[in-house]
C-alpha cells in the first residue's frame, strides 16, 4: 500500500503557552477496509478464551488506530513511565510509545505463565519469564527505535513499543492524535504503522496554536 499524506491547517481550540504549539491530525485508511479478524487461541483457553482480536489493522469508519506519529527535530520529551499489561492473553496496549530513557513496567494480569520477549530488529531488549498473576517487572529503554514484543508461550500475542527521541502520539480508535508541546516552526512529521509502513510530511506549527496533518493510507 502507498501512504498519501495531505496537510491541512487546524485552528487551536484553546490558547497554548507562549511559544508552544501542537500537531493535531487524523489517520485514515482509504479504499476497501478489511473485515475485523480474530486469532485462534491454541492453549490455556480457560484463561485466554477461544479467540482474540487481530489488532494488526484496527479501522473504524475508515479511521486507523495504532499509528505512531513523531515530530522529528523537535525537542525530545522527558523520560516517563508506562505500563504494558497482559490481559486474557493479549498485550495492552497493542502499540505503546514512550520517550527515550523511559521506564516500561511489564505486568502479568493473567493467572498463567507468559514469556515476554522484546527485540529491536534482531537485537534482544529484554526477555522475561512471568509465571505469577500481578507480577511486575520494570525495564528502562535507552535507545530510540521500534521494539517488537512477543510471548514465547502464546504465539498469537504481539505488541510494539516505539521509543521516540522527539515529541510523539499514538492514533486512537477514532484515528485522531495530538502531539503536544511542539515549538512554533516547520517540522517533519513521521508516521509509522506496523502493517502499512512509514512516510513523512511537513507541517507548520504557529506560535500558541496547532498545525494539522491528515494521513491517509491506501491504494
Amino acid at each position: 500500500m502507498r501512504l498519501r499524506l495531505a496537510i491541512a491547517s487546524l485552528a487551536a481550540a484553546a490558547p497554548l503557552a507562549a511559544g508552544a504549539g501542537e500537531v493535531r491530525g487524523v489517520v485514515r485508511l482509504a479504499g476497501t477496509v478489511p473485515a475485523p479478524a480474530r486469532l485462534e487461541v491454541t492453549k490455556d483457553r480457560a484463561e485466554c478464551g477461544d479467540a482474540v482480536p487481530d489488532e494488526r489493522l484496527e479501522v473504524r469508519d475508515g479511521r486507523l488506530a495504532n499509528a505512531v506519529l513523531t515530530v522529528k527535530g523537535a525537542p525530545a520529551p522527558r523520560p516517563g513511565k508506562a505500563v504494558l499489561d497482559q490481559q486474557r492473553c493479549r498485550f495492552v496496549p497493542h502499540v505503546l510509545a514512550v520517550a527515550v530513557g523511559s521506564t516500561v513496567e511489564v505486568v502479568n494480569g493473567d493467572r498463567i505463565l507468559h514469556g515476554v520477549r522484546a527485540q529491536r530488529g534482531r537485537k534482544p531488549v529484554f526477555d522475561l519469564a512471568m509465571p505469577r498473576k500481578d507480577q511486575r517487572v520494570q525495564r528502562t529503554l535507552d535507545a530510540p527505535g521500534v521494539v517488537s514484543v512477543r510471548c514465547d508461550v502464546h504465539a498469537w500475542m504481539s505488541a510494539w513499543i516505539v521509543v521516540a527521541d522527539a515529541p510523539f502520539a499514538v492514533s486512537g480508535p477514532d484515528g485522531a492524535f495530538t502531539v503536544p508541546e511542539v515549538p512554533a516552526g516547520t517540522w517533519t512529521v513521521h508516521a509509522w504503522h506496523e502493517a502499512l509502513g512509514e512516510r513523512t510530511a511537513r507541517v507548520t506549527v504557529p506560535e500558541g496554536g496547532a498545525g494539522g496533518v491528515e494521513i491517509v493510507f491506501g491504494n
